[in-house]
């Protein structure tokens, strides 16, 4: 069982993420941007982050960025309706975990837990 936090401004995308994740047996928290990610991080202790790319304020790059600088080695998967070949090299150079286009199916984010955390 991981514990997962899950940083989107998407509240449906969240709870429909959170709900797959809770059926395979983990446990999750949500929050809605950058800032609430980063609370979140500072109080409790996740297995792994997934994270929207696009969400007002900072942004996802931003939440990664700085979750590395703060938790290093806290795997980071990025999540994006709006995926583009220079947001993932930037994603890449900032040591994202995976990067994921949506919508994300079931078995892909069950694939991404078992790459990403053994």
């Amino acid at each position: 069982m991981a514990r997962i936090l899950i940083v989107d401004d998407d509240v449906e995308f969240g709870i429909a993420l959170s709900k797959t994740l809770k059926g395979e047996g983990h446990e999750t928290a949500t929050a809605l941007n950058t800032a609430e990610g980063l609370e979140c991080l500072r109080k409790e202790k996740y297995d792994i982050v997934f994270a929207d790319l696009s969400m007002p304020g900072d942004n996802g790059l931003v939440l990664l960025e700085k979750s590395k600088k703060e938790f290093p080695g806290l795997p980071v998967v990025m999540i994006t309706a709006f995926g583009d070949w220079d947001t993932y090299a930037k994603a890449l150079e900032k040591s994202v975990s995976k990067f994921v286009n949506k919508p994300v199916k079931k078995e892909e984010i069950i694939q991404i837990l078992k790459d990403v955390l053994g």
